[in-house]
């Protein structure tokens, strides 16, 4: 379930920078077309709980307000960390740095659960698991329940 709030967090961050006015969107066709791609309700409203707490806060004061705001610096990995994970597993965390769904704080704590939990290598699958952990505030093993959720595996053990 984390992976699939993850995948519309993205889809309505995606949809919110192609347009102008996002005041003007409407939700309820969003809604309506993540529920036809299998989403549940329950998901799609953590989603966007996420993305209206992450996204309506003020960015840090500036000297001058007049000056376009900077792209969004992306993380290199270094060498050791180029052949613990996949290209895709990297290429997905640039892409989410990239429309500011992770911060830099957080892309360092997702390497670093990343070498904490012993993967021999990190793919698409496992990255999605951590990410949505980080982004979630959620820890493996802590959903408030007894289950334990391994990387790459929705289904409770």
């Amino acid at each position: 379930m984390q992976e699939r709030i993850n995948e519309i967090i993205e889809f309505l961050i995606k949809k919110l920078s192609q347009i102008s006015d996002p005041v003007g969107l409407d939700l309820k066709k969003l809604s309506d077309m993540l529920l036809e791609e299998g989403y549940t309700e329950r998901e799609i409203h953590t989603a966007v709980e996420w993305v209206i707490a992450n996204l309506n806060k003020e960015p840090a004061p500036s000297a001058s307000k007049s000056l376009p705001r900077p792209a969004p610096s992306i993380r290199v990995l270094i060498s050791e960390e180029q052949n613990f994970f996949t290209p895709a597993a990297y290429g997905y965390l640039i892409q989410l740095q990239s429309l500011g769904i992770l911060n830099p704080l957080q892309v360092e704590q997702i390497i670093e659960r990343c070498f904490l939990m012993g993967m021999n290598r990190v793919d698409m699958e496992e990255i999605k698991t951590v990410v949505s952990q980080i982004l979630l505030g959620k820890e493996v093993g802590n959903f408030k329940t007894d289950s334990v959720y391994h990387p790459g595996n929705d289904k409770v053990n």
